[in-house]
């Protein structure tokens, strides 16, 4: 009788090592695809990055400004072409030099003094240099600069920009110099208008044309009081006659000035009110009785010659 062939394995089993080996060979397998994984996102990122770098690379050209990067030895490690255009040297020429290598003695010392300010300070500065050249030409940059760390070399980089101003600082001064033109041409023109007069030694007057505001009286005020002060006048006199026209505003300044003039030694007069600054005085309802007035500058002339007569003899 023949022998029957010993049982093969049942089919559950031989799934049960099919799955084993497939866990085995993805086990093995998991590795690569890890690493092939990697480097997908390592490339991604390279890429990226390139793209930043080019991104900044085109800005930093296409901006009309100067952008720069030195290191801890003040050398360049980056300088766009208004940095290069400014040193009058290419782009290659600058990368590894000082300023002293590349600019002139006086500039390169400013910008030296600049850079050891931050490196004394830290945080960002921000100021304005004047920079000049071997031949004394003098140009104006707006600078502003920082400090950070290197990811290569772990060492303080300085990266800043600055900006030429040279041309604004020259309308700067132009208009200063307008603006201190107009000041002298206004003083002229308000001493012309209310010319303060030394009739005799220590009498001063002030006679007064057209119409009178606030604004003008408040000008009177300021000048005579300065007047009365200097020369040390013992008499003012305000003569209105020439005046068309006054409001009560301006008659309120031309009462406190008297006062003020009295408060200096000195007796202020008013002379040739018209009927419009009488009534304008009146109007304010003030006590007038201290404060000396006179039909004419003929009048209040011939008032001050009397009393200083009379303190003479006294």
């Amino acid at each position: 009788m023949r022998e029957s062939p010993p049982p093969g394995p049942s089919v559950p089993s031989i799934r049960d090592e099919l799955e084993e080996l497939r866990d085995e060979l993805r086990q093995k397998a998991l590795p690569g695809e890890r690493l092939i994984e990697t480097h997908r996102r390592l490339a991604g990122e390279s890429l990226e990055r390139r793209r930043r770098a080019d991104l900044l690379e085109r800005i930093a050209e296409c901006l009309p400004i100067n952008i720069f990067a030195k290191d801890s030895e003040h050398r360049y490690l980056l300088a766009n072409r208004n940095v290069s255009k400014l040193a009058g040297r290419e782009c290659s020429e600058v990368i590894g030099k000082t300023d002293f290598d590349i600019a002139p003695e006086p500039a390169a010392r400013a910008i030296r003094a600049s850079d050891e300010r931050l490196l004394a300070r830290g945080g960002m500065l921000v100021e304005e240099l004047e920079l000049e050249s071997d031949a004394g030409v003098k140009r104006h940059l707006l600078v502003g600069k920082t400090l950070v760390q290197s990811e290569q070399t772990e060492e303080q980089v300085l990266i800043g920009f600055s900006i030429d101003i040279t041309e604004s600082k020259r309308v700067e001064r132009e208009l200063r110099d307008k603006i201190a033109l107009i000041e002298q041409q206004r003083a002229v023109i308000r001493a012309l208008s209310t010319p303060i007069i030394e009739v005799w030694d220590r009498v001063l007057t002030v006679p007064m044309l057209g119409a009178l505001d606030s604004a003008r009286a408040g000008a009177v005020m300021e000048d005579l009081l300065a007047d009365v002060s200097r020369r040390g006048a013992r008499f003012a006199i305000l003569d209105l006659t020439g005046v068309e026209a006054m409001d009560t505003g301006t008659a309120a300044h031309l009462l406190k000035l008297v006062q003020a003039i009295r408060l200096l030694g000195a007796e202020g007069i008013i002379t040739g009110v018209p009927p419009g600054g009488a009534q304008a005085m009146v109007g304010l309802g003030l006590d007038l009785g201290g404060i000396t007035t006179l039909a004419s500058l003929r009048e209040g002339l011939w008032y001050c010659m009397k009393r200083m007569r009379v303190g003479a003899v006294a």
